[in-house]
């Protein structure tokens, strides 16, 4: 029977493989440099991963799904639609601001031809119960009549550029802007 795998080292080659690869790109990533950095040796990073194709495959899906479980965690059915609305906006926002390398990494990969089919699948499943809230707003009439998947665009989009922003400089976030942020983003999808 095989030994239950070490999820400290899984966790160190995840943060290894997300620093690397955020320096040089999916072709530039080797599989010994991420065991070095991960301090392993390459034989044990081969145990946890067949491939680098696997390993990014893999990592995406572990950094979509915290980041999806991290935001919905702030969502009480028993709120009003636009209670629910800001907690889960503000929410992905901070965590966005938070983890930018993360944010980064899935932004990266999301449209890239290194995922695989199977990968895209379950990261699109794991956005479901946000679809579900946001199809609930426009069933209720609260928001915008669009589809689904456009709405999510025109909320997301904008956070991670104005991410991007704030961290090369351009802008600082301060509570005010945040509230003004936010503004702007419920005007955007309100009916």
């Amino acid at each position: 029977m095989a030994r239950p795998k070490d999820e400290s080292k899984i966790d160190a080659i995840y943060e290894a493989t997300l620093r690397l690869v955020l320096e040089t790109g999916f072709n530039g990533l080797k599989m010994a440099d991420v065991a070095r950095e991960a301090k392993l040796a390459t034989g044990t990073l081969y145990i946890y991963f067949k491939n680098k194709e696997v390993l990014i495959n893999e990592l995406y899906y572990h950094l979509k799904k915290s980041k999806v479980t991290q935001m919905m965690s702030v969502y009480e059915p028993s709120d009003s639609f636009q209670v629910a609305f800001k907690k889960l906006w503000l929410n992905y926002f901070t965590i966005s601001l938070n983890e930018p390398e993360r944010m980064k990494f899935i932004e990266q990969f999301t449209h890239t031809s290194y995922l695989t089919k199977k990968t895209k699948q379950q990261g699109d499943l794991l956005l479901k119960p946000l679809e579900d809230f946001l199809a609930d707003g426009i069933k209720q009439g609260v928001i915008k009549k669009l589809p689904v998947a456009l709405v999510l665009s025109q909320l997301m989009g904008p956070i991670i550029e104005i991410v991007k922003l704030h961290y090369d400089g351009s802008l600082k976030i301060t509570p005010a802007l945040k509230e003004e942020l936010f503004a702007m983003a419920w005007a955007s999808i309100r009916k």
